[in-house]
């Protein structure tokens, strides 16, 4: 008796089995077919729900491919998904959920056609030369979509193009102070243990396979369920809302834009010859310095709580010298900033970039001989704007000579006061000068004799690094006033870091502590007598809200060059200047100064 009821059991749970598979089959096509006619069914405006559909939709996906045990890849899968589970909600939720929902999917429809191959290549003599293959495959998938994880938890934002952009264009060492900065060991642990239980259930998932009845499928099953996968990874893929795929072919995008800037250079220079017509301004000495991650908001110049920045605040107030109060960055990555700082391109104009002439490549056109003189390393992974308006000067010093390999240097930016003292006498130059400033690993930018403020802190070891550039500054300072035909030196820093909250400067996670930068420049006596109508104005905007893309502009109208169509309205130097946070940005245009809390 005991054993009839049993098998009468077994069979109920068969037939019940059948029909629920037969029953989440029909579900889980409708709700593809569905996504894919673009139907708002993941397109739905509560987290909660949106997590629920994905996650039942994965769910119906390993009950149909006969093998439970699978299940924990579909996991791995959404492991972006499942971590908004725990994030609070952001005024942006909607579009955070579709982007989440549009990778999980991509993510969880690549897996299931992985798990098919899989099956099939260990299934079949035939096939088996296949399997690694697939099995490379299948460890790739877990590791990108623990890699997205990962950096979600970490940062609470999701990678961007502009995120693989900085780390192409920085080096070995730069990436790994970078990923220090945003990787605590807690998340490293974390990474550790889904390896491990990833290798546990791969070991399993390959004995289950044995056992597993995919073969017995009807044909058309499988093709209309493979056919239905490959076709949501291709609409998933396409589509602006995916953020993964929308990351790539933005990199992709950015990355082309940057070779185009090279190779129209020619073309640049040749349109710029016409201002070897135009009547020469006189002669001069112009030096900009281009400071590193600096955050005016660490400067007791700008009325930070501790002494930082003693030299700046003794000279703030003396005759020609200008510190301005509401600069911004243009953005918070080094290469986006200075690429738009140092050329035509703005984030208010229409210009393409390869169009746009760089402030050397106007200088010399003007016949100013140009000087580049670095304490960074010369190039990263990627060539850049940056690189190429750097390799243009006619003169260039490099004080870190390793291309690409490490930005560790054996000099302090002090070294590069000294090359400055060694330059030949100039009647007309320009002086480009680009400090490694505060840029992290910060204990590692300045002398032990700097070390002030010996706390563990991050914060201590940044304000050391902040200590360091002003006497760096003041030095630097000193030199240019000494050498002949000085006219000015301008100094702004490419960015800040969000030192506080412990974010550095990835802009996935951007906050404004990040773009507010110090701006001061210094003019001769000279310089003051000749253009005092220049000066005043200057004067009069050190209160002007300012975003450094517009430096190009100001530049060029404080050296005196005659550029036809320069933005005057852009130009700090220009009376028309009348800016204002309300329709100035940063980020590219992504966010308005208006948004700064500290904004007027």
């Amino acid at each position: 008796m005991h054993i009839m009821i049993k098998n009468k059991l077994l069979l109920m749970k068969n037939i019940f089995t059948k029909q629920f598979r037969h029953f989440f089959l029909i579900l889980f096509a409708v709700l593809l077919i569905l996504q894919l006619l673009g139907s708002g069914t993941f397109i739905i405006t509560k987290t909660k729900q949106l997590l629920f559909t994905v996650f039942i939709t994965s769910c119906l996906t390993s009950i149909f491919s006969y093998s439970r045990i699978y299940f924990y890849n579909y996991l791995l899968a959404l492991l972006p998904l499942l971590s908004l589970l725990f994030c609070k909600t952001a005024a942006d939720e909607v579009i955070t959920s579709v982007n989440m929902a549009y990778y999980s999917i991509f993510s969880l429809s690549f897996t299931n056609i992985i798990f098919f191959l899989y099956y099939y290549s260990t299934a079949y003599k035939t096939l088996r030369l296949l399997s690694p293959v697939v099995l490379l495959l299948q460890i790739c998938t877990f590791l990108l979509s623990t890699a997205v994880w990962g950096y979600y938890t970490s940062s609470q934002s999701f990678p961007t193009a502009t995120t693989i952009l900085a780390l192409l264009q920085t080096n070995v060492s730069e990436s790994s102070e970078y990923l220090q900065t945003n990787f605590t060991g807690q998340t490293l642990l974390l990474f550790l243990f889904l390896v491990l239980v990833y290798l546990v259930f791969s070991l399993l998932l390959h004995l289950r396979l044995k056992s597993c009845r995919i073969n017995n499928m009807p044909p058309v099953a499988i093709a209309v369920f493979v056919l239905l996968n490959l076709l949501t990874v291709y609409k998933s893929s396409m589509t602006p809302d995916n953020f993964f795929t929308n990351t790539l072919r933005e990199t992709r995008n950015a990355l082309a834009q940057y070779d185009n800037f090279s190779a129209q250079k020619n073309a640049r220079q040749k349109i710029l010859g016409s201002l070897k017509s135009l009547p020469k301004n006189a002669a001069g000495v112009y030096v900009l310095v281009i400071g590193e991650s600096q955050n005016k908001g660490h400067m007791s110049a700008y009325g930070y709580h501790r002494p930082t920045t003693p030299w700046l605040q003794s000279i703030k107030n003396q005759h020609g010298f200008l510190l301005f109060d509401n600069a911004y960055s243009c953005h918070s990555h080094t290469v986006p900033v200075l690429t738009y700082a140092l050329t035509a391109k703005n984030q208010y104009n229409t210009l393409p970039l390869e169009q746009a002439a760089s402030i050397i490549e106007i200088a010399q056109a003007a016949d100013f001989h140009t000087v580049w003189i670095s304490n960074q390393v010369k190039y990263g992974a990627w060539d850049t704007p940056v690189s190429v308006i750097a390799d243009q000067s006619q003169t260039q010093y490099w004080l870190n000579g390793h291309l690409g390999e490490t930005t560790q240097t054996t000099h302090f930016d002090l070294s590069l006061v000294d090359v400055l003292k060694k330059l030949p006498v100039f009647d007309k130059a320009l002086i480009v000068v680009h400090l490694m400033g505060n840029h992290g690993s910060y204990e590692e930018r300045y002398p032990h004799a700097f070390n002030r403020w010996t706390g563990k802190s991050h914060i201590d070891k940044y304000d050391n690094s902040i200590l360091y550039n002003d006497f760096v500054m003041k030095q630097l300072f000193s030199a240019v006033k000494d050498l002949p035909n000085f006219q000015g030196m301008i100094y702004f820093s490419d960015h800040a870091d969000d030192v506080d909250a412990g974010l550095g400067h990835d802009a996935s996670r951007f906050t404004f502590d990040m773009a507010r930068i110090p701006l001061y420049m210094y003019f001769s006596d000279n310089y003051i007598q000749k253009y005092p109508h220049t000066m005043a104005i200057l004067k009069k905007h050190t209160s002007a809200y300012f975003t450094n893309d517009l430096i190009f502009d100001t530049l060029i109208n404080i050296m005196q060059i005659p550029f036809p169509v320069l933005e005057e309205t852009n130009s700090l130097a220009d009376k028309n200047y009348k800016n204002t946070s309300t329709n100035l940005k940063t980020l590219y245009g992504k966010k308005s100064l208006s948004e700064d809390p500290f904004a007027d």
